[in-house]
């Protein structure tokens, strides 16, 4: 063996490999610095994607006996460990974590091969669409964009508006449809912390029909209801965080959208499909309605 001199650094004393017959040098492979993980509180954690094409941000809600992951990402990431999330998950919980998406979208979904348990809201509509070995397929303007993943197998249906305990925890499911049908929210009452998915995220919002509007805006009506500015929202794109302030913002455009003209628009496209933009001329708040046509 030869003897490293008292000029070598630990990192080379780790790194290199030292031997009088081979002097070749063994690098691992570099780690995947894809996302950018910030603890909410010592049970959540954010899981952004800076990098990513939508500025995905997913959650890890966890409880002390199981673990609730809030969407599955973009994908886009060339990951490790044979993963492109699950690594990452593995890395800050060692519960079992069941994924719940927040939607269908294609940008949310990814990654959901990796998950052994999927569950699901129980909306009758989801609940009556599996079949006898409880697959779900996904249609193509449920996914809005892509063909893939086709199909989950669903583990459980979680209940909406009562308590889902996760062990010294509970949380709730709220279905606010506007975005899409299915969309929920998850909120955890006693740490005053709600995750909105995409129903509100910093940035332009989304609706895909015209009727959806007035759709959008009464599930932010309805969960005006439920909670208050003394929540946290966190959103699914761009800086999780999102301000009470802007919830109200963007349901007055809404309102302004259905019912007045205090907006500007604009005719644009969003994936290769027809939409209109609409601003607000107050508060810089915007809304992309795509169309299907």
């Amino acid at each position: 063996m030869c003897k490293p001199t008292y000029a070598i650094l630990l990192f080379t004393l780790l790194s290199f490999a030292c031997s009088k017959d081979n002097d070749s040098v063994s690098i691992p492979d570099p780690v995947e610095d894809w996302y950018v993980v910030s603890s909410i509180d010592n049970r959540t954690w954010a899981l952004q994607e800076p990098k990513s094409s939508q500025g995905n941000v997913s959650y890890l809600i966890t409880g002390s006996e199981r673990a609730i992951m809030f969407d599955t990402g973009t994908g886009e990431n060339k990951g490790q460990d044979g993963s492109r999330m699950m690594y990452k998950v593995k890395e800050l919980t060692d519960l079992p974590v069941t994924l719940l998406l927040s939607h269908f979208h294609f940008d949310h979904n990814q990654n959901v091969a990796e998950f052994d348990q999927i569950a699901l809201p129980k909306l009758s509509y989801l609940f009556d669409g599996v079949n006898q070995d409880n697959i779900y397929e996904f249609s193509s303007s449920e996914l809005f964009v892509g063909s893939r993943p086709t199909s989950i197998s669903v583990s459980e249906w979680l209940p909406l508006n009562s308590d889902i305990d996760l062990g010294d925890r509970y949380i709730q499911l709220v279905n606010l449809p506007g975005h899409t049908n299915e969309s929920v929210v998850i909120i955890d009452h006693e740490k005053k912390s709600v995750f909105t998915g995409d129903f509100l995220y910093s940035g332009a919002l989304f609706a895909f029909d015209a009727g959806d509007l007035r759709t959008y805006l009464r599930s932010m009506e309805k969960f005006l209801t439920i909670i208050d500015e003394s929540y946290t929202l966190y959103g699914a794109h761009g800086s999780p965080k999102v301000s009470y302030q802007y919830l109200l913002n963007s349901m007055s455009l809404l309102k302004c959208i259905i019912e007045d003209d205090c907006y500007t628009e604009s005719i644009t496209t969003v994936f290769g499909k027809n939409a209109t933009f609409y601003s607000s001329e107050s508060d810089g708040t915007y809304f992309y309605l795509v169309h299907s046509d």
